[in-house]
This record gives structure tokens, sequence and C-alpha cells, in this order.
């Protein structure tokens, strides 16, 4: 219901008129009823709303926009010049960035569940904030360099999935623009303690990854991520988010190690400890099971491989008599390890064997997971288990070298396995001729990283899954060979 127009008179003495001609307070009074004239004036509301939200939401960037030209910016003083505004941003700014939000999340929840299926599946009740969970808290946060890396990420995996190759263009531009504001945060040693700088670190590893801009930057990109989690000291990645990175990175950086022939810094006492602290955590949760204390047992042996490695690779070249004094210790150090490994390696088998022919409570072991996560995921681990034992095998080799003849007929054992269980082929790691040769020699080690433009696979395969499930043993190969 429309209410009338108030006469000249009512509308003077602020009083309202009952909308006749003439009114009843102008016939009483015997004055002139004259009609007020209506009048409309249009306001741009759109600076106005640009002004309130601008504060708490930020400005959504363009899919089409390029990547800042000229030098890099260093330092705290890197800035990004505003993008303008499109119409529906003018009209309804929070509207706009909400429904961006929303779908940057659906569209990483879908890439998740396609890069990292297992792995996501089988930890992600085991953090107190998984991935998926953090990027749909971030709503309205569009602006950052972590949200940047994202959506690289989520545009490649998009340009592939759709066959769009000009999302690929346009995803490296966002990695270049996340790249510059990830070097402006670790510039403060207070920003680069952050989440924000770590996970967008990880963020942008992983699309290095898939696709290689350079044979080695993915090592690079490690080498970052090593030195903001020392930065950040063990605690910071036992609660929150922190332990969500934490888990999830922690086997690449094994990888890593092994390729850059140096001790992995996750075997220092205080590292091992937070592994420890994790697992008892995990251990502690109502639907906790037996299958995450297998893994996370061999996953801390599995952290001191590339430590033996580069211990046995120096005592090669060293004098008769400083190999005689350490060669022994080590030896024992290895043959533990091994051992330890082939009690998982076995329990493990036993135990998905029994589920498998319904001997066994499939909740029981596996907790809530669903069988089929399950079957991917113990394939990988499975995998990862049977690569570590490959390695310290050579390593027993050339410490010890009457073992060899017994060694090596495991050695063919363990890589003759069959391939997983949901039908994939084995990945390189596992072919070949990895075998030692039988003839004498003095032996060295040769490892090949499988990071590489010849063997990576895109963000529509579960590749990461396998390299992260396998605890980065699907990253690498080990051999020896005699001179």
């Amino acid at each position: 219901m429309v209410r009338p127009p108030d006469c000249q008179a009512c509308a003077h003495a602020h009083l309202q008129c009952e909308g006749k001609v003439p009114c009843a307070r102008c016939k009483h009074r015997k004055l002139a009823c004259v009609g007020q004239p209506r009048t409309f004036r249009f306001r741009n509301e759109g600076p106005g709303l640009q002004q309130r939200y601008r504060p708490s939401v930020p400005l959504v960037v363009s899919a089409t926009d390029s990547p800042p030209r000229g030098p890099p910016a260093r330092g705290r003083d890197v800035q990004f010049t505003p993008l303008p505004l499109h119409m529906d941003e003018s009209i309804s700014p929070s509207l706009t960035v909400t429904t961006v939000a929303a779908q940057q999340t659906h569209v990483f929840t879908n890439y998740v569940l396609t890069a990292f299926p297992c792995f996501f599946k089988c930890t992600e009740t085991r953090v107190p904030v998984n991935w998926v969970e953090y990027v749909d808290r971030r709503r309205g946060a569009m602006h950052s360099c972590f949200d940047w890396a994202i959506r690289a990420c989520t545009l490649a995996y998009t340009g592939q999935f759709y066959n769009v190759p000009e999302f690929t263009d346009i995803a490296r531009s966002f990695y270049v623009r996340s790249l510059r504001g990830l070097a402006s945060l670790i510039t403060d040693e207070t920003t680069a303690k952050t989440d924000e700088a770590l996970s967008t670190a990880i963020v942008l590893a992983v699309f290095e990854k898939h696709h290689c801009t350079s044979p080695d930057a993915w090592l690079t990109h490690a080498s970052g991520i090593r030195a903001l989690l020392k930065l950040r000291g063990p605690r910071a990645h036992l609660h929150g988010f922190g332990r969500a990175m934490y888990i999830v990175y922690r086997p690449m950086l094994i990888a890593a190690a092994l390729i850059e022939g140096e001790a992995c810094f996750l075997e220092q006492p205080e590292w091992q400890s937070l592994n420890e602290a994790i697992s008892n955590d995990n251990a502690k949760l109502p639907d906790s099971s037996l299958y995450t204390d297998v893994v996370d047992r061999g996953l801390r042996e599995i952290i001191k491989i590339p430590g033996y490695v580069s211990r046995a690779r120096d005592l090669l070249s060293s004098p008769v008599a400083r190999r005689a004094k350490l060669e022994p210790p080590l030896l024992q150090s290895v043959q533990a390890t091994r051992a330890a490994l082939r009690g998982i390696y076995t329990e493990f088998g036993v135990s998905i064997s029994m589920l498998r022919a319904g001997q066994a409570q499939p909740r029981g072991f596996i907790g809530p997971l669903p069988q089929f996560f399950f079957e991917g995921y113990s394939a990988h681990v499975t995998r990862g288990v049977r690569s570590a034992l490959l390695i310290l095998n050579c390593l027993v080799i050339t410490l010890d070298p009457p073992q060899r003849p017994t060694l090596e007929k495991e050695y063919r054992i363990l890589s003759a396995s069959p391939a997983s269980s949901d039908g994939s082929s084995s990945p390189p790691s596992d072919r070949g001729p990895t075998t030692p040769p039988s003839s004498p020699g003095s032996p060295h080690f040769v490892v090949e990283s499988l990071i590489t433009p010849e063997y990576k696979q895109g963000p529509t395969t579960d590749w990461m899954d396998q390299l992260t499930s396998s605890m980065g043993m699907d990253g690498v190969r080990v051999t020896i060979v005699d001179d």
C-alpha cells in the first residue's frame, strides 16, 4: 500500500495528510490545499559501498589479470595496484566476494580429492584444521599470496580437466604474483613465522611439482620450506593448521634430503619428538586405528634413511682407517632400521591380507575410513616401505659385502612386487635395472630424482597422492653401481 502524498500546508506543519483534496485540515482552517510536488534524484551509491566494504573485504583479483610488470619488488615495500571493480562488484561487493570464495572452496575441494584423494581422506580427521577447512574459513580473504597460490593450482587443475590451455597461462601469472607476495612476507621474521607464509610456500611447491618450470625448482621450494619450519620450531606444528601443513609436506622433505645428499633435519630429536607426539594424540582419538600407528612408526624409521645414505657416501671415499672405525656403528644403525621396517612391512601386509580375506574387523584396523580410500592408501604406504627396504639393502651391501648374495635375492623379490591394488602400474622407482651388479668393484650410490619434467604428472592425476602417501619414496630411486 502506497501512502498518498501530503499537501504543502501539512508538509510544512510536519503533519500527516489524509491525501484528499481539499484535506480535512486545510478545509477546517480555510486554507488552499495545494499538492506537494514529488521530485526524484539519482545518487550513485557505488563509492560509498566500496568505501564501506573495502576495509573488511579485499577486492577480488580477476582471473584475466596479468602479473605485475617490471623488476621484482623487494622487502616490505612490495605493493599491488588495486584492480577496478566490475559492474556487479560496484553494486554489491560483498555478494561477489562471497560467491567467488564459495566457488574457490568448491574447486579446491575437487582438486584435493583428485590430487591427494587417499592421503587427504586418511588424514583429514587427524588434524585440528585440514586444508579444505582452512581455505573455506578464509572467505573474503581473496587478495593475499596464499589465495593467489591456491588459485594458481585450481586454475591449472580446471584448465587441464576441461582442456583449456589458456588457464595454464593464467595459473602461471598467479604463481608469479604469489611468489612475489611470499618474498615480501619472508623478509620479516614475524611474518615469516605465520601460517600464511608456510602454507603459501607449500602450495607453490605443489604447483611447481606439477609444472616443473625448471628441473630443480621444487628443491628450491623444499629448501625454503625447511628454513621456515626450523624458524617456526616443532611446537608450532603440534596444534592447529600447523599440524596439517607439517604432515602433508614432511614426506617431500625426506625425498629432497635424499636427492640433495644430506641428512633430513626431521631425524633430529626435537622433530622426532614432534612426530611421536602427533602419533600419541592420534591414538587418543575415539576413531583411532591400528593403521595410523603402523604408518607413523614406518615414517619415523624412513626419516633416518637420507642420513644413512649421506654418511655411507662419505665413508666410501674416506681412508681405510676411518672406515674401519665408523662403518660398524653405521652398519648397526642401518640394520636396526631395516629390521624395524621389515617388521612393519610384514605387520601391515598381514593385516591387509586378513581384511581382504574377511578374517578381521575392518573398523578395528582402519577406523571410520572408507574401504576405497584405504585400499589406495595402503598400496602407496606398502610401496613406500618396500622402496625404503631396497635402499637399506643397498646400504648393507656396500657396508658389509659378504651379505651381498643373500640381499640380492631379497632385492629382486622386493623389486618384483606387484602393482598397486587400484590397478595402476608401478612407478618408475620400481621399474628398470635397479638390482645392484654382481661384479666386484668399488661401489658408489646413484640417487635419481623422479620429480622432473620427464616423470611429472599433471594436477588431474593422483601423482601427488603417490608421492606423499609413499613417504616420499616414489620421488627417488637409489641404486649402487660398481666402478
